[in-house]
């Protein structure tokens, strides 16, 4: 999400209610005769459009109109006109089908009715586009459809606006009147061929987009298909804005059509590019190519000085070859920035199988959240000076069939699908609920996923209120890269968590940040040290000092450790010798589904 969202509320309860004054009336009368003046001097009708986007932007304070069309052959959308919007809006709009949950406009276009959305965070109709509202601040939206002669929706004019609102009658007046302009504007001008150019050039930089690189590829015939990204792309848009990101983009467009002299290019969404080549083309070379002008050039836009490269996909053949070289790029950005990947299908044969298998977990762990079959069991925490079991760790698990399922199986699907604060809630409701029947310190894991959602402190509280669980029970594990390179804000909520009673440990610590400062400065209750570095530690010297490294530094610091994967009674003597003041795993005690301290 690009930057904080900043809404405002606006009651507009009674909106319906409120009559249109005369002032606008003329308001909207003014428009019309503006627009109805343009086609009668024969104004181009891009431009026509435009005018009347803007015109009607000034009728609504802090909000950007737009223009959409409906492709009557692959039934999808597109911006024909959006003068305030950003090229990367732009790109994030294109393509998309009109249904449930595809957005006011395309809500609008299905459902042929207007469509008046009041929070686009929430309503379900934004579904698919949630991202799109956070990313550009979108708060509501109202989109009327553009209905024709033979009564078919041909697109949509809408208002978004930067504030929850929901439309006065005024406002309603406004949508229907510049719906029935743009109609107008497309039936007077007789612009079909000029919308289907629209429909297979990019607007930004006057290349072919993806429609046309689509439509190049429906032909059978072998051929190179070649796709290249910007690195760093989005620290330019970020950094310096999006219109210096748009110029960037226009440049780098000439110079692959002009200067490198390439004829098929595309410009797909984002900063993403497309070649056509030769099936005889030699890969390599034409990509070392393009690596060595762009090194040897610096790219100045308004005095900006840029240095550009990019990562490269590339597939060759008849048939797929769009998918396959978006295969080919995605394991080139693994593979580094700059990197090239050329598709090969043996490989794929084994991504298949991964891709497989993570559709496999995912459906279960989808069947796991509708079923109820996520639960905690507890493990076990070893004090290593008074020989007991004083606290346990609650470990999510799914339990289906009789079978009883780890989070290596699920975990990563759920970060992926955004489902992990979901899982956090149903652990901390569940194991709250079994822990109110003992007096133990427990522990539960939280994810930046949590953090970023800002629920967590308050989830906890009212969890706590319910089951009668005291805040100093709770130790709350945290990923090493939290604490360490953590966002402010999610500083900011560890902070209150440790100011309303709960205690903070860092778990695998030692995987990858190791941030010393940042654990005196939340002062972090416990270390657990990564596991990786304890199972191995009676055989692997480097493991031993790293560990005992940890140990100097949680000792000078005050800071008991936890020493995590403790299997066998060798390693436990390891962490008695170092004074590891907790151990856990199979060797102390196994997970249960209920806390067991023996």
């Amino acid at each position: 999400m690009n930057g904080e969202i900043k809404c405002e509320s606006i009651s507009d309860v009674s909106l319906e209610e409120v009559p249109i004054t005369p002032n606008e009336y003329e308001e909207i009368l003014n428009i019309q005769a503006r627009i109805l003046q343009q086609l009668a001097l024969n104004h181009d009708a891009h431009e026509t459009l435009q005018q009347l986007c803007l015109l009607v932007e000034q009728l609504l304070p802090n909000s950007v109109a737009s223009i959409m069309i409906v492709d009557k052959d692959t039934n999808t959308m597109h911006v024909l006109s959006a003068p305030s919007i950003p090229q990367s809006g732009i790109d994030a709009l294109a393509n998309l089908k009109p249904g449930e949950g595809s957005g006011s406009c395309g809500n609008a276009i299905f459902h042929k009715k207007p469509q008046y959305v009041l929070n686009t965070f929430e309503d379900e109709r934004w579904k698919d586009l949630r991202d799109i509202a956070y990313d550009f601040n979108l708060c509501s939206c109202w989109s009327m459809p553009i209905i024709n002669e033979e009564n078919q929706v041909i697109g949509s004019f809408a208002l978004s606006s930067f504030e929850h609102r929901m439309p006065a009658l005024f406002h309603k007046r406004v949508l229907e009147n510049a719906a029935f302009l743009v109609n107008l504007v497309l039936k007077n001008q007789n612009i079909e061929e000029k919308i289907q150019h629209m429909l297979y050039y990019d607007d930004l930089t006057g290349l072919h987009n993806k429609r046309y690189l689509e439509k190049i590829l429906q032909k059978k015939d072998e051929k190179i298909l070649l796709l290249y990204d910007i690195n760093n792309f989005s620290y330019v848009n970020t950094t310096y804005g999006f219109k210096i990101g748009d110029k960037l983009l226009i440049k780098i467009a000439d110079i692959l059509k002009n200067e490198l002299a390439y004829s098929d290019i595309c410009k797909l969404e984002s900063d993403k590019f497309a070649i056509v080549l030769d099936k005889d083309i030699n890969i390599n070379k034409k990509v070392q190519k393009i690596k060595e002008y762009f090194y040897a050039q610096e790219i100045i836009i308004d005095g900006i000085t840029l240095n550009i490269s990019f990562t490269y996909g590339a597939a060759k053949g008849k048939k797929d070859l769009y998918i396959n070289a978006v295969i080919a790029l995605k394991q080139a950005k693994q593979n580094g920035k700059s990197s090239l990947h050329i598709f090969d299908k043996q490989e794929e044969v084994i991504a298949y199988d991964k891709r497989k298998a993570f559709i496999e977990s995912n459906n279960l762990l989808h069947h796991a959240l509708q079923h109820n079959e996520i639960i905690p069991y507890f493990q076990g925490i070893y004090d290593n000076r008074t020989k007991t079991i004083t606290r346990f760790e609650s470990l999510a698990r799914i339990e289906q069939d009789s079978k009883i399922i780890t989070p290596n199986q699920f975990i990563e699907p759920a970060r992926l699908s955004g489902l992990l604060p979901e899982i956090t809630k149903i652990m901390i409701d569940k194991s709250f609920q079994i822990m109110s029947q003992y007096e133990h310190t427990f522990s539960l894991n939280i994810t930046e996923d949590d953090l970023t959602k800002h629920y967590i402190l308050e989830y906890l509280q009212k969890k706590s209120k319910e089951y009668g669980i005291a805040p100093s029970r709770v130790i709350l594990e945290i990923l090493e890269g939290i604490s360490a390179n953590g966002k402010k804000n999610h500083i900011a909520q560890l902070s209150a968590l440790k100011k309303a009673g709960y205690s903070l440990a860092i778990d695998d610590f030692g995987t990858e940040y190791s941030n010393f400062e940042r654990v005196l400065e939340l002062e972090i209750d416990f270390l657990k040290i990564d596991a990786k570095y304890i199972k191995d530690i009676d055989t692997n010297k480097k493991s031993y000092e790293i560990t005992r490294a940890i140990v100097f530094f949680a000792k000078n610091a005050g800071i008991p450790c936890v020493a995590e994967f403790v299997h066998k009674k060798e390693i436990q003597e390891i962490m008695l010798a170092l004074g590891i003041e907790y151990s856990q795993g199979y060797y102390i005690n196994k997970p249960n589904p209920l806390p067991q301290a023996t």
